[in-house]
């Protein structure tokens, strides 16, 4: 049996213990857009952005802290898990006499990825090992490698996740490790059907029982969990005060219309090879190769959501044409700037090539 359904089955055996709850906007100190997210039109990321430890288990000097999450969606058409291990070496404001928070610094546990299709299936355990000095050595070793995976261009690392995951369950397999805290759920797209649908917001897990915690209390300010006045007032953002006595994490989904378009490497590196070309007067080379080069990197490019990859040729397309048009001092626009000029008209033999490009494709 894997340690991702060991840890499943002892979360659902202590499933009561905790409280989980999405916080609802009004109870926010940011504007969030908390709509279901369609597949394929916007980009996520998972944020770890609070921790506290309750002082009921002595932490540093017996037992380290270890935050193991796991996240499955579709990429590429294929399901992937990106683990994620935040050690102690990590977690650097953590220390025996600082419990009430332990986390200054926020944490990405996924990188900025495509919402394209199916589900977000999301794990998180806050796990204490057994101290000893090879443990706390291979934490900070898995650790480190578990830091790479959140990159900007998914693609570029996926092959490192298997032996993160890999190495993961083994550093778990050889500690003597209790599960203190744990989260599980799976989020649908806006036609799921679900109430559990992908969103951008706050949600939490306490280790405390329903009837110990008031939730109309609850709030984010400056991203930490606190205890505020209730309403659906921001009265609590100048009243609120931190939330203590109870192990807890906070995490955040991050929504966002446009993916970071410079790490893309391949598609920038063409488009810059294009816009080179057309300084140099060579249109038809363009025409012929530079241009099918970039439709077809930017179509089979897994880190663009299925309504950027139109979006992205058009313009592209377009800025290659403005610049051609323009004389030979002209400056080359990044990607990213590109990708910030509205969409030009669409007549119908461009739409009707986009088609038949995206089903050849699919």
């Amino acid at each position: 049996m894997s340690i991702f359904q060991n840890l499943s089955e002892a979360f659902s055996r202590e499933a009561k213990k905790y409280t989980t709850l999405f916080l609802p906007k009004h109870r926010v100190d940011i504007d969030c857009d908390d709509t279901p997210i369609c597949a394929g039109d916007a980009y996520c990321r998972i944020w770890l952005e609070d921790m506290n430890l309750a002082k009921d288990v002595d932490w540093f000097k017996q037992r380290y802290p270890v935050v193991h999450a796991a996240v499955r969606f579709h990429y590429d058409s294929k399901l992937v898990t990106i683990p994620y291990l935040a050690a102690p070496g990590q977690l650097k404001d953590l220390g025996s006499n600082n419990l009430d928070k332990v986390i200054q610094d926020r944490y990405p546990l996924t990188p900025l990825f495509p919402f394209n299709q199916g589900l977000v299936e999301f794990h998180a355990y806050l796990l204490s090992i057994a101290a000893n000095d090879s443990i706390d050595k291979f934490i900070k070793t898995v650790g480190r490698f578990a830091k790479l995976l959140p990159a900007p261009q998914l693609s570029s690392v996926l092959n490192l996740a298997e032996p993160v995951y890999r190495g993961i369950e083994d550093l778990l397999d050889i500690g003597e490790r209790r599960l203190e805290l744990g989260y599980q759920q799976t989020f649908s797209d806006a036609d799921g059907g679900s109430s559990n649908f992908l969103r951008e917001g706050y949600f939490a897990v306490i280790l405390a029982e329903e009837h110990e915690i008031s939730r109309e209390n609850l709030c984010v300010v400056n991203d930490n969990l606190r205890f505020g006045s209730p309403g659906t007032t921001k009265v609590f953002v100048r009243d609120s005060k931190p939330f203590k006595g109870y192990s807890y994490m906070l995490f955040r989904i991050e929504k966002r219309k446009q993916q970071d378009w410079e790490s893309l490497k391949t598609i920038k590196e063409l488009v810059a090879k294009a816009q080179d070309a057309i300084l140099s007067g060579e249109y038809e080379k363009v025409k012929q190769f530079h241009l099918p080069a970039i439709e077809i990197a930017i179509l089979q490019s897994p880190d663009i959501t299925k309504a950027d990859r139109r979006n992205m040729r058009l313009k592209i397309g377009e800025e290659l044409k403005e610049l051609g048009l323009q004389s030979t001092k002209a400056q080359k626009r990044s990607l990213y700037s590109i990708m910030q000029r509205p969409l030009p008209p669409i007549d119908a033999t461009t739409e009707a090539e986009l088609a038949s490009l995206e089903k050849f494709f699919r």
